[in-house]
């Protein structure tokens, strides 16, 4: 799939960047060889005017600005024709023209009605001027303008195709860096599925297993039974459970914003933490896990109450599953520059520094051997960060000897329930 959409990326991208590129090119070249045409006409007015012959090029008219781009010297010739049609004179610049040759290109330019036009057999360009006695007849080489439009045509196509190879070897950069996220989310995907289809399976197969003996034994009372129905409860609640978080996650990838604002409503974060805190208290005393907590009163803050205590039980229930046995869990909320920061502390086993990178990822589990023990996913921080960000909040992890592993939360406080 990922090496289809690097494809499809690439093919789009280039299909683009060649149209783009076709119509620049087109308009550069169909511009310059306006510019190459009108230098010739350019040079056929100036020499029916005569300023090419009586003024040298390196000289201008008193009070008239020389010309930035002087036109190139292409050679022209005049001829000059009397009342009943005859050649008078042939003015030449940089040609040499016969007799036999002007009066052949006479009889052709006096076959047409207009006054400009090209003489492909001749390769000339002409144009006609009256003059004092007759008619002047300007004649162009196209030698300069043929070759000039020979080399941009072979210019442009050069550029063309250069500059496609270049965006070629651009788009495979772009479609590497663009699409590694994408691959990233992919393999997590596959990965998880993996898990979670073993996961799954595991409970299945204990629930259709205590079916089955159930089924066996119909003599028997439910009291008798009563081993079977709760495995078989236990691992359904387990089941229950992963399908809930996949259910958090994907409707937070698709719930609006809109949505997610409208339902907000001021909150007392001290006391949603204090309840958090009273019902591990049972949890901590089974685990021989000791729970203190300097909680500040009065700090409010907007949100969906339902998803702030789902990410208080996160916390303290993963701080509660590692502190470790006789270890300690300390739980502190203080306000601080104008947001709310709660900061759970356990000890137990640390987190490495490559494991912090990835601890918030969908999916990423730490340990497997022991997130199986304890009967988790690797969703649960996920959900976390998912309600952090959601609350426009920052959630962040540190672990150190000296200090423990440290989760802290912050989220934007207000100035009181309206």
């Amino acid at each position: 799939m990922i090496k289809k959409l690097r494809i499809k990326f690439i093919l789009t991208n280039m299909c683009f960047v060649i149209s783009i590129l076709a119509v620049v090119m087109g308009t550069f070249y169909v511009s310059n060889r306006k510019r190459i045409m009108r230098d010739t006409s350019m040079a056929l007015i100036q020499s029916l005017s005569h300023e090419r012959f009586k003024m040298p090029p390196d000289k201008v008219e008193f009070g008239r600005r020389p010309r930035k781009n002087p036109l190139p010297i292409i050679p022209v010739f005049i001829i000059t024709l009397k009342s009943d049609n005859t050649i008078e004179k042939i003015e030449e610049n940089n040609i040499t023209v016969s007799d036999e040759l002007a009066s052949s290109l006479i009889k052709l330019v006096n076959g047409t009605d207009s006054t400009e036009g090209v003489l492909k057999d001749y390769s000339l360009r002409y144009m006609k001027m009256p003059g004092r006695n007759g008619m002047e007849i300007g004649f162009a080489d196209q030698s300069y303008e043929r070759d000039a439009l020979e080399v941009l045509l072979v210019n442009c196509i050069l550029v063309f195709l250069t500059a496609i190879i270049l965006f070629f070897i651009l788009s495979l950069f772009l479609s590497h860096l663009a699409l590694k996220p994408v691959k990233k989310a992919w393999d997590q995907q596959n990965q998880f599925i993996a898990d979670a289809s073993h996961e799954l399976k595991t409970p299945l197969t204990v629930i259709l297993a205590n079916l089955q003996i159930l089924s066996t034994h119909k003599e028997r009372t439910i009291k008798e039974q009563e081993k079977w129905l709760m495995n078989t409860k236990e691992e359904a609640d387990r089941m229950r459970q992963l399908v809930e978080e996949l259910l958090f996650l994907a409707r937070s990838d698709t719930e609006s914003v809109e949505a997610v604002q409208i339902s907000k409503l001021p909150l007392d974060f001290s006391e949603l933490v204090l309840n958090g805190v009273l019902l591990f208290e049972s949890v901590a005393f089974e685990s021989k896990v000791t729970l203190d907590n300097d909680i500040q009163t009065d700090v409010f803050i907007e949100g969906m109450e339902a998803q702030f205590k789902q990410l208080i039980t996160i916390l303290l229930d993963n701080a509660c599953k590692y502190a470790g046995a006789n270890g300690s869990v300390s739980v502190f909320l203080k306000k601080q520059a104008g947001h709310g920061v709660l900061t759970i502390i356990n000890t137990g086993e640390l987190i490495s520094p490559t494991e912090q990178e990835h601890i918030f990822e969908r999916f990423y589990r730490t340990d497997k051997s022991r997130v199986h023990k304890e009967g988790g996913y690797g969703l649960g921080l996920s959900i976390a960060k998912t309600i952090v960000d959601r609350h426009k909040g920052k959630i962040s992890v540190a672990s150190s000897a000296e200090t423990g592993t440290i989760f802290t939360v912050t989220l934007p406080v207000i100035s009181h329930i309206q």
